[in-house]
């Protein structure tokens, strides 16, 4: 049953049958614990050692491959083919002044042009060698950066040289001088032929030679004279500058004095006519129309005027009876449009007579007047056209002569005219005579002027061959010719 304690209540214990006997407990050994970290430590401390001694060791060995050139050049570096390993700075730039004295005082660059030479020589460059420049580069290889990068660099140019060429100094404002003197020596520009037209002389063209023109392309050669300084070797050249051609070669001019056409025409007999045309082919007389310039018959010849020294003379061209100061050029203009058709120059301007007129074949007339009507020819040819003109006396007779004188003509040509109608005069035509020219009374009657058929005409250019036979056809002109009625004069006066 329970029991009571002084602490209070304790309850049973349960019982349990008895078992084996307990062990005795043996107390266990406690392990001794090892010192890692002193044996650590000390693992460190070697390699720490080792390694130190090891960095000493290659510091010591680089120190002793790097010292002996602190105050030279380092093995590999070479200057050409020869080594500096060894050589002083000072060493150094005399062997470059050695090796390069002699082709500086040697080089020159000799040019020649017919005859004359252009010599550059160094001092005229000022040629030189900048020792620095040159040898600065090959001093850095072992002596620039730390022990170790200075030691590679010897490393390295043990096993790959390194060399250096001179480093030279030039003054290419010398070489561009001179370039500029041979220039002005050589280049010249073309000059092309001339001819002088002197009609009257015994030799009427005077030529001059043509003159070929000259270039020098300097920058090639200023090229050549610069790689001959960088190498250093003596150089000679014969110049060989451009030829320039001229426009125009003597040779053209001489082929071009050829007569193209010659027109030959009988003037009316009338002293007054022929004083005016001579007049008129004396302004033409000389003339020179380059290619592709036209010649104005009015310009040439100008007004025709009593200043002038033009008279009062019949203009047939205009019509029956009619005059005026400088009456008969028309004779003279009409020998130039005929030469200009046979001489195969282009006629850009040209009227035809009020009707046919008595000194040419119908339709082959050219009527001017210094107040309006014109002649005008074209050169088409590529040389120039030269004119000669002059009105003379044969067999009492008076004849007008034009010559076109030019390029050769290829072909030869003829003019024919031909009507192509005829028109009848309507009835006469009666004319009250106030002033009394003609007639007085009014129971006169007086023909002044006989009637006149009208025409319509063609002008054809027929080419020929060499036997005359034509082979080619071209229409020139159609004209058309108005007939005029006869004119009978009546006098206003009754008679007594």
């Amino acid at each position: 049953m329970p029991t009571m304690t002084r602490a209070g209540y304790t309850p049973p214990r349960e019982m349990r049958p008895p078992g084996p006997p307990e062990r005795e407990k043996k107390p266990r050994k406690r392990k001794k614990k090892k010192k890692k970290g002193r044996n650590t430590a000390a693992a460190v401390s070697l390699v720490i050692f080792l390694i130190a001694v090891l960095i000493g060791s290659a510091t010591l060995y680089i120190y002793a491959q790097t010292e002996p050139y602190a105050q030279t050049f380092s093995p590999g570096t070479m200057l050409g083919d020869s080594p500096l390993a060894g050589l002083t700075p000072a060493d150094a730039a005399a062997l470059l002044a050695e090796q390069t004295e002699e082709a500086l005082a040697a080089w020159q660059f000799e040019m020649t042009y017919q005859g004359r030479t252009y010599l550059l020589r160094a001092q005229d460059v000022s040629l030189g060698v900048d020792a620095q420049a040159t040898l600065d580069p090959l001093w850095e290889i072992g002596h620039s950066g730390s022990m170790v990068k200075r030691y590679l660099d010897m490393l390295s140019a043990r096993n790959t040289p390194v060399s250096a060429e001179p480093v030279l100094t030039y003054d290419m404002d010398a070489v561009d001088a001179m370039l500029e003197k041979v220039r002005a020596d050589i280049e010249r520009e073309p000059e092309d032929a001339s001819v002088e037209f002197l009609p009257g002389n015994s030799e009427p063209f005077r030529f001059t030679q043509e003159i070929v023109g000259l270039a020098l392309d300097t920058a090639p050669l200023r090229s050549r004279i610069e790689a001959s300084i960088l190498s250093l070797t003596p150089s000679q050249e014969s110049l060989e500058p451009e030829e320039i051609a001229p426009a125009r070669y003597q040779a053209e001019y001489e082929n071009a004095t050829v007569l193209r056409a010659r027109v030959t025409m009988q003037l009316v007999q009338d002293e007054a006519s022929a004083t005016n045309a001579s007049l008129a082919a004396r302004s033409l007389h000389g003339l020179r129309i380059e290619a592709g310039e036209s010649l104005s018959f009015n310009e040439a010849v100008g007004r025709r005027t009593q200043e002038a020294g033009y008279v009062f003379a019949d203009e047939p061209a205009y019509g029956p009876n009619v005059a005026g100061v400088g009456g008969g050029v028309c004779q003279v203009s009409t020998a130039l449009y005929q030469a200009a058709l046979l001489g195969g120059i282009e006629v850009t301007s040209r009227s035809a007579a009020v009707y046919p007129v008595g000194y040419c074949e119908m339709g082959q007339e050219a009527a001017v007047s210094d107040q309006g009507l014109d002649l005008v020819i074209e050169n088409s040819t590529q040389m120039p056209l030269f004119l000669t003109a002059r009105v003379y006396t044969e067999n009492d007779a008076h004849y007008v002569e034009i010559q076109l004188i030019g390029e050769a003509l290829e072909e030869r040509y003829a003019l024919v005219s031909q009507p192509l109608e005829t028109m009848t005069p309507t009835e006469p035509v009666y004319v009250r005579d106030s002033e009394g020219r003609y007639a007085t009374y009014t129971d006169e009657r007086v023909p002044v002027l006989e009637a006149m058929t009208g025409y319509t005409s063609l002008v054809e250019r027929v080419t020929l061959d060499e036997e005359g036979n034509a082979i080619a056809r071209e229409t020139i002109s159609e004209d058309e010719y108005d007939p005029i009625p006869q004119a009978i004069y009546v006098g206003v006066t009754e008679r007594e």
